[in-house]
């Protein structure tokens, strides 16, 4: 499996990330398979990815089921709509998270 980091926005999350490459290659496969199972016009082959990661079929459809969970969490987790106004009518302003 080929992986392209031309992206500016796949080396920017790698490098915020510090993804492997082994990780980036078990993120490509669960993207595929899942892409794969909800969408008809995307095919993958889950024989070929296995092989390529030297992993078995069940271990890639496990990465590709935790990380729908993951998804599927974080997307129930999202505030949706506008935040509550202060006392004073404004909206807080959002400020980036620090680590």
């Amino acid at each position: 499996m080929q992986i392209d980091h031309a992206s500016r926005r796949a080396r920017k999350l790698i490098s915020d990330l510090n993804l492997t490459d082994e990780e980036l290659r078990q993120i490509i496969a669960a993207a595929r398979i899942n892409l794969a199972t909800f969408d008809p016009e995307y095919r993958a082959n889950v024989t070929q990815l296995s092989q390529e990661l030297e992993r078995s079929r069940p271990t890639i459809y496990s990465w590709a089921d935790r990380a729908l969970e993951a998804t599927v969490e974080s997307l129930r987790s999202i505030r949706t709509g506008r935040p509550p106004k202060n006392s004073n009518g404004r909206r807080p302003r959002r400020r980036p998270e620090r680590s």
